[in-house]
């Protein structure tokens, strides 16, 4: 397969062309042959790899290179640096701020119902997932780094060079281009879908922690205002560039509405689910009821349901009967909070105090649960050099 084939999983271009345009269909084309020279480069290293890794780990968490470190990792932690070089400070305090003013744990449902099952839901991400063989039968774990990863991203000044949410993008971003090297080491042939976790995956994830995440927030209650979404995507935009995302595929990525367009056109690309998609996600479904169950000390049938229940109030019930995710009663008793949920939601937006102390509370949740990480370090940090993550 070339450059200048049109993966045959993608649908027929000239279809998409007709819908989104052929200026479109040309970046679309491009990005589906294009990964992430930067982070792959560091699998084509001269250099063990074992001792690569540790120098990027050191080198993320220092917020730059070394002197002695491998070239691949100077550029790589350039790049890195490169991607936060004119952020937006007070805007990121700004989303940081509107992250916090929604308790954390109800983040987790948005993150495991809602971005998750978005992930797994397109063949093209689902077939590389289940190949390593390591998401269906880890799911709890892979559910718990990717949600690590996210609360890392939420500290104050995580995302300056050498903070918490700055180290574990990259290491999400290596892990990235090594179960990218490694597919591709096992099926070679790209003429389904194009290269494994291309730009336009990446970019369909990125998606997944902004637009999919807070339209399900919104159904369960926290409409954002217009200026609170702006600011969630600013901060996220940061995230997309160090996550090694085309920068011309983030730009213009504001808000929901101008989303929207490019919402469509991967949606159109993505393909159906298949059985691929439907094992991570009832995987997906029983570790999620399987870690409340220990938190909350319930048995774990009824939240199974409930987890359901949350998947087809976030996604609507067309996506989730292509995921073979039952009906259940228990979605009554969900969607019957939601009203409660929006006005006490309402209130605190309107009482200054009272949303400063939510999120303080919030805030030393989040400062919790991330110390809780530090004892259960996250699987990029004690796996084999190169396993890839959930995220």
């Amino acid at each position: 397969m070339t450059r200048t084939d049109w993966p045959a999983g993608r649908g027929d271009r000239a279809a998409f062309t007709r819908t989104h345009g052929e200026e479109r269909a040309a970046r679309f084309l491009t990005a589906f042959h294009e990964g992430d020279p930067v982070g792959d480069a560091l699998f084509t290293a001269d250099v063990p790899r074992a001792a690569l890794m540790r120098q990027l780990r050191s080198a993320l968490r220092a917020g730059e290179a070394a002197p002695g470190d491998a070239p691949q990792v100077a550029a790589f932690l350039d790049d890195m640096r490169a991607g936060v070089s004119d952020a937006d400070w007070e805007q990121i305090e700004r989303g940081r701020r509107v992250y916090l003013s929604i308790p954390v744990l109800t983040h987790s449902v948005a993150l495991g119902p809602g971005s998750l099952v978005n992930t797994y839901s397109s063949p093209a991400i689902s077939t590389v997932l289940v190949g390593t063989g390591r998401l269906v039968d880890g799911a709890l774990r892979r559910l718990i780094d990717t949600r690590n990863w996210n609360y890392h991203l939420y500290a104050a000044g995580a995302l300056e060079p050498g903070g918490g949410g700055f180290e574990h993008t990259g290491m999400v971003r290596a892990m990235h281009a090594y179960a990218r090297a490694q597919h591709l080491e096992r099926h070679p042939d790209t003429g389904e879908w194009g290269l494994p976790i291309n730009a336009i995956d990446m970019l369909r994830t990125w998606f997944d922690f902004t637009y999919i995440p807070y339209r399900g927030l919104a159904a369960m209650g926290y409409d954002l205002t217009e200026e609170q979404i702006r600011d969630v995507y600013g901060m996220w935009q940061v995230v997309g560039r160090l996550l090694g995302i085309p920068a011309d595929l983030l730009a213009g990525l504001d808000d929901h509405e101008s989303s929207e367009p490019m919402v469509q056109a991967i949606a159109a690309v993505a393909g159906k689910p298949d059985d691929g998609s439907r094992a991570l996600v009832d995987a997906l479904v029983g570790a999620t009821a399987a870690q409340l169950a220990l938190v909350l000390g319930l048995p774990e049938g009824p939240l199974v349901e409930r987890t359901q229940a949350q998947i087809r109030i976030i996604h609507g019930d067309e996506l989730a009967d292509w995921l073979a995710i039952p009906r259940t009663s228990m979605q009554v008793a969900e969607l019957l909070q939601v009203p409660v949920v929006r006005q006490r939601y309402d209130f605190l937006r309107q009482l200054p105090a009272e949303l400063e102390r939510e999120i303080a509370t919030n805030e030393a949740m989040l400062t919790h649960l991330l110390a809780a990480t530090e004892d259960g370090k996250s699987a990029y940090e004690t796996a084999p050099a190169g396993e890839e993550t959930a995220a």
